[in-house]
């Protein structure tokens, strides 16, 4: 894997030995979105209101050279945070051989999930939205360096190596190899037959601290509005850095509909070993203005007989 990455990073350098000067200098921008609301939440024994209050703002860069390299990045500031207050950060180079690159940023396995579907800011989920009992974690925003190749047809591939699985992002300017290694690969292919849209993708994730190898797959089919889900992860509720739990594997299976400023959707997560869980939701969301969507969602849990229902009507503001 890392003399994969390793070779990919030459091939960049010797790309910048033959650029010329930028021939779109790099410029900034700016764009962020805010999530604001009211939730109800009921765990058969302590009903409760609250309020939503979610946002980020994203600090983007972009510039090409004169023989067709792009190199851009992002830097993503919370509203809120138990840490630090600086969330995803990457910058990259791309170019006819695909992209480099390197920062804090969602794994190569997570890239290329497929078949599940969430309403805005994932607030509205079924399988690992933010109040879903079968949270799928990504193993984390740690600096990692990853090479994506250029779409061939429909099909692309990832693969990703980060040297310390536990680093702090925001507190680490250089971070060496250590044995908290983690890596991850993923791909997915997505085309069009008579009209119907299909998409398969699928990652692999593991790590010197993982005690088992998490893998996912899935597929989504669409046509006219319509698009159908199923995925699959070994990790289910499972964290891959902390250990098993009970090993539990999960299959979620959605479906959503698209209709001018309408989109209707929900879906249904079960565990396939372990624990007996069982997670559902369903939402609406309306179109009221570019950048602005309202929702209303209802998710439930059952976990071994322990119900608990959560309701959100919150505005999505995105620019």
């Amino acid at each position: 894997m890392k003399n994969v990455l390793f070779a990919s990073t030459a091939l960049v350098a010797a790309s910048f030995a033959s650029a010329s000067l930028a021939a779109d200098p790099i410029t900034a921008s700016v764009r962020g979105y805010a999530h604001i609301g009211l939730i109800y939440q009921d765990n058969d024994s302590d009903p409760e209101i609250g309020i939503l209050n979610d946002g980020e703002i994203h600090f983007r860069f972009r510039g090409t050279s004169d023989n067709g390299l792009t190199f851009d990045g992002e830097v993503e500031l919370e509203s809120f945070t138990s840490g630090d207050q600086i969330d995803e950060y990457w910058a990259r180079v791309s170019g006819s051989f695909g992209a480099i690159k390197i920062g804090a940023d969602d794994t190569a396995s997570e890239d290329h999930e497929v078949g599940v579907f969430y309403g805005p800011g994932a607030h509205a989920a079924y399988f690992d939205g933010f109040q879903s009992i079968l949270f799928s974690t990504n193993a984390g925003d740690v600096p990692s360096i990853r090479y994506t190749s250029p779409t061939f047809s429909g099909f692309s591939i990832s693969a990703d190596w980060a040297p310390d699985s536990t680093a702090d992002p925001g507190n680490q300017q250089i971070t060496f190899g250590s044995d908290s290694q983690r890596w991850s690969v993923g791909a997915s292919w997505s085309g069009e037959f008579s009209g119907v849209d299909v998409a398969i993708g699928g990652g692999y994730l593991d790590g010197d601290l993982f005690a088992s190898a998490r893998y996912h797959v899935g597929v989504q089919i669409g046509y006219q509005g319509f698009s159908f889900g199923v995925h699959f992860d070994s990790a289910g509720n499972t964290n891959p850095v902390n250990g098993p739990i009970d090993d539990d594997g999960a299959i979620a299976v959605g479906l959503e509909y698209q209709t001018g400023p309408w989109t209707f959707a929900g879906g249904a997560t079960f565990t396939t070993s372990g624990e007996d869980t069982l997670n559902w939701g369903v939402w609406a969301v309306y179109a009221l203005a570019p950048g602005v969507n309202a929702t209303l969602s209802y998710e439930g849990n059952d976990a071994d007989g322990v119900f608990d229902t959560t309701v959100y009507a919150y505005l999505s503001l995105g620019f």
